[in-house]
């Protein structure tokens, strides 16, 4: 069992990789994960290597096999996804950006804080990878999955003593050979089956079983640097073409917004320590008229419908729009910059936190992404095995 000191380190990690790998101190997650869902569901920020779902759900299969009907060794996982992620990084030269989960705590003999199944456990049931287990309507939750346990070895009608292991996933290709070895050569490249199989699970992987966008760009091999690319709209339907339209609009705000923050606390850092910092201040005017026609163009009220965000959320979004309209400096929203970052973050807000911000470094505020670097990675992968 993790302790609670380890699960609140969790905690703050996953919060903030909570929108699109930056820290959202003004809220604009619920939008993020509106349209990032709907196009790409089961996707995440932190899915570096798309291959992890394979390793993740070979991990369980082993686990079953050998404790089918006994309560959930926990030990036994973490000693299953140690192994792999060693052989992982024997196999390669630099670690440093490779994707490996975990990889610092591996080599410094310590236990990750979240572990590869944990964070693509959400992968493995938005594709229908995992079957419904012990009665379930639907595939089950990582921590579902391990409260079920003893009920996964099933007996059979005629005979009491003959038992079987149910199939936790649905029909997945087997791992390479020696998976359970402790040493030897592991990477991240995708088997043609492998491929195939993501395929074919994309297909069905919207809701109510539809066919998602995802699905859709990986059969037409469409990975383009933007999302907002027209490769993209041509291979969309004319819905999720007007959701993409909303939602690169809506990312334009979050950039303003982000960007008029960023030059508020900068502002309020110098002051603290006496020094003239102008990084977000000098990109504040440039992002403002980059982004300005498609923030002005954004409908609140379809946005709200489309995302079903709150009414704190949409009456800031209007603020924010409001004051690129009325071309205001950057005095005239701080009162509202502060009081969103604090409703969200309290006493932690750096608008109202000087020994925070003492440490607080940001890059340029970006768009909202939606995921799409990380999508657009898994696409190729995915490609590559066409």
């Amino acid at each position: 069992m993790l302790s609670e000191a380890d699960r609140d380190a969790a905690h703050r990690f996953l919060s903030k990789l909570s929108s699109d790998g930056t820290r959202d101190e003004l809220g604009f997650a619920p939008i993020h994960f509106a349209f990032a869902d709907r196009f790409f569901p089961g996707t995440s920020v932190q899915h570096a290597q798309l291959r992890y779902v394979f390793f993740v759900a070979w991990t369980y299969q082993e686990l079953l096999e050998e404790t089918a009907g006994q309560r959930f060794d926990r030990e036994l996982l973490f000693d299953k996804e140690r192994r792999y992620s060693m052989r992982l990084m024997a196999s390669l030269q630099e670690l440093q950006n490779s994707g490996i989960s975990g990889w610092m705590k591996y080599q410094a003999k310590e236990r990750p804080v979240v572990r590869a199944s944990t964070i693509y456990w959400t992968a493995l049931r938005s594709w229908r990878m995992a079957n419904p287990v012990a009665g379930n309507s639907g595939p089950p939750t990582e921590s579902q999955l391990q409260g079920l346990w003893p009920r996964l070895l099933a007996r059979e009608d005629s005979d009491a003593l003959k038992t079987s292991t149910v199939a936790l996933f649905d029909d997945i290709p087997p791992p390479p050979p020696g998976w359970s070895r402790k040493t030897g050569p592991l990477d991240f490249t995708l088997r043609p089956e492998e491929a195939d199989y993501l395929r074919r699970k994309w297909r069905t992987a919207g809701e109510a079983g539809t066919r998602p966008l995802l699905s859709r760009l990986t059969e037409a091999g469409a990975a383009p640097e933007s999302l907002w690319s027209p490769k993209v709209k041509q291979v969309a339907t004319n819905e999720e073409q007007d959701l993409l339209a909303l939602a690169e609009k809506a990312a334009a705000v979050a950039c303003i917004a982000r960007a008029a923050y960023a030059a508020l606390v900068e502002t309020k850092r110098n002051k603290d320590l006496g020094v003239e910092d102008k990084v977000h201040a000098e990109a504040l005017p440039q992002l403002i008229s980059e982004h300005r026609d498609a923030a002005l163009a954004l409908d609140i009220d379809a946005l709200r419908l489309a995302t079903r965000i709150d009414a704190n959320l949409s009456r800031f979004v209007q603020v924010v729009v409001d004051w690129v309209r009325a071309d205001q400096p950057l005095d005239a929203i701080s009162r509202e910059l502060e009081t969103r970052e604090r409703d969200l973050k309290d006493s932690r807000a750096y608008l109202l936190n000087e020994k925070r911000r003492s440490d607080w470094k940001k890059g340029i505020a970006e768009p909202l992404d939606y995921r799409w670097p990380v999508v657009r990675e898994m696409i190729k992968r995915v490609g590559e095995q066409a």
